[in-house]
């Protein structure tokens, strides 16, 4: 049983994180690679290919404005030593997003350009283990919109942790797929709770 006396030193609260300054947005797509993406990938995301000319559109129309357009993928590893303990065995059944694998490659349809931001991420927060925050930061980005691959998973977790790091956050509703609508309606839900727009 805890008992004051036995901690060694007392808990501290960290000290919070500068809100992020800038007017700039930052549209951040999530995982749009083949094997989430086609019908027939190891990991196909049900109606996945239907929302790649939705990122398109908005990937070129925010480029246009001045915003930054992200682009955060996954590249596992062939013996997938770099996969999260939660997808390992699934990986072993039938690997996904291999590295240098068309598999792992971004998805016809889309747009990128030179100019845009590309990462690859570790796990399903674009925040998570990477410096995104601080290239937004750099960049003058204070809100966040973001689309892709899937709305409860890589799409959730990346806006939760963008709310906590202080930045305005919204998810483009007709640019996210998910596994079933019971997910998308409940997951959207959810988000409007923690003040994320749901933009249509």
């Amino acid at each position: 049983m805890y008992a004051p006396g036995n901690a060694s030193a007392p808990l501290t609260v960290s000290a919070a994180a500068p809100l992020p300054e800038g007017s700039r947005t930052a549209l951040v797509v999530l995982d749009m690679q083949n094997d989430f993406v086609e019908p027939d990938g190891p990991k196909a995301v049900p109606g996945a290919k239907e929302i790649v000319p939705a990122i398109a559109a908005a990937s070129d129309r925010m480029r246009a404005m001045g915003d930054l357009i992200v682009w955060a993928t996954r590249a596992y590893l062939p013996d997938g030593s770099n996969v999260e303990a939660v997808r390992r065995p699934g990986f072993k059944r039938r690997p996904f997003v291999v590295a240098g694998t068309r598999g792992a490659e971004m998805v016809d349809g889309l747009n990128p350009q030179p100019e845009d931001l590309y990462m690859v991420k570790p796990s399903y927060s674009a925040f998570f283990r990477t410096d995104l925050d601080l290239k937004l930061r750099e960049a003058g980005v204070s809100k966040i919109v973001a689309c892709g691959l899937d709305l409860s998973r890589s799409v959730r977790a990346t806006l939760v942790e963008a709310v906590g790091l202080g930045y305005e956050c919204s998810v483009l509703a007709p640019a996210v797929a998910s596994r079933s609508d019971e997910a998308m309606n409940s997951n959207l839900a959810d988000l409007t709770d923690l003040d994320i727009t749901v933009e249509e």
